[in-house]
């Protein structure tokens, strides 16, 4: 399978414009037009990664953090990174990797940590993006409406919220006059023609737009189409830094300790606050770096929150707005991304195997 048509799929999972200002989402080197039959799925690109695939010969590396985080001043084959970076070009590894974008993805890695935990209901914590929505209007034939209105619902028109293939049509009358070199469906050149035709509407997500109007302009019988795009005021689909969700059954404190460690596979975690008796109901997750930003916590009124890396003041905060926090580490909130990445590929793309690699956090405790 051709590495771009791998890297097709995961943008549309999880698409690069979500990631953040700072990040370096993306293809980080490598040959997109390759053509792999095993691919290596990791949480990071280190030189055990890279020993894995070379073991198994896959010639695609899919990272969470990207390697080229940072930009490169110059690149020293000698060690480093620049020794790793040249030894994939020499046995054409490509590299790709899912940060930030993954992280807030519908369907991303904050959402697989709340399932993991087992939590229900799981909503946003916070907007992190909101994709602009458009109204597309077309105008067709009544022997061409329904092949039309089904090329745009298979190119991924009339989403609104769980409802798919979402849309209005109304019949009315279209005027148009075939000048001379046209090559008109109806009608004939030079002579006004008033037709049956129906207006038919949906609703389109910006990221989808262009590919719905050109599955819509194929499927259109007409020489010229006329249609019509406006930008709504309603926004489209969320997406979240962080989750919030729902404990089957409220917890005490030594519970859900308990919980978040076996559900983790962590042997310690840090511990700030208390929750004076009351039981842990509601949970937000924010997996990886908490990003310091309490209010949302608050105004979910969530009981608990599971994160990683948590400073000293923003840990004295959180216990200060009464949230119970368990700080289970980054490497432990985020190793989960092999997992989610290597069921996702696994169930959609049958032309690859995929090749789970994992590592230990680089922290040790004694």
């Amino acid at each position: 399978m051709l590495v771009k048509d791998i890297i097709r799929f995961l943008e549309n999972e999880a698409p690069l414009f979500l990631q953040e200002d700072y990040d370096n989402s993306g293809l980080q080197w490598g040959d997109p037009g390759q053509d792999v039959e095993k691919v290596l799925v990791c949480l990071d690109f280190t030189e055990q990664s890279l020993e894995a695939a070379k073991k198994e010969n896959a010639g695609l590396i899919i990272s969470h953090h990207p390697p080229l985080f940072k930009p490169l001043r110059s690149i020293n084959t000698a060690g480093g990174i620049g020794a790793l970076i040249s030894e994939c070009i020499k046995r054409d590894i490509c590299v790709y990797s899912m940060h930030t974008n993954y992280d807030t993805a519908k369907n991303g890695l904050n959402y697989y940590l709340a399932k993991t935990l087992e939590l229900d209901q799981i909503t946003a914590l916070k907007t992190h993006y909101r994709e602009a929505l458009y109204k597309l209007v077309v105008f067709a034939p009544e022997d061409s409406l329904s092949v039309v209105r089904n090329a745009m619902y298979e190119a991924g028109a009339g989403w609104i919220g769980n409802y798919s293939h979402c849309g209005f049509f109304v019949k009315g009358n279209g005027t148009f006059k075939p000048l001379e070199g046209t090559n008109p469906y109806i009608g004939q050149t030079g002579k006004l023609e008033t037709v049956d035709e129906y207006r038919l509407e949906t609703v389109v997500p910006e990221s989808l737009l262009d590919s719905v109007i050109q599955s819509m302009l194929k499927a259109h019988p007409y020489e010229e189409v006329a249609y019509d795009v406006y930008r709504l005021e309603n926004g489209g689909r969320e997406y979240s830094l962080g989750a919030v969700g729902k404990l089957a059954k409220g917890m005490n404190t030594d519970e859900f300790i308990t919980h978040v460690k076996e559900k983790l596979k962590v042997p310690n975690v840090r511990i700030i606050g208390s929750i004076n008796g009351k039981p842990i109901n509601s949970v937000a997750v924010f997996c990886g770096s908490f990003d310091r930003d309490i209010k949302p916590l608050v105004q979910k009124n969530v009981d608990a929150l599971v994160t990683g890396d948590l400073k000293y003041h923003d840990a004295q905060q959180l216990k200060q707005s009464g949230i119970f926090t368990v700080d289970a580490g980054h490497y432990h909130t985020e190793k989960l991304f092999v997992m989610a990445i290597s069921e996702l590929l696994k169930s959609s793309l049958k032309d690859v195997i995929i090749i789970e690699h994992y590592e230990q956090d680089v922290f040790e405790y004694r």
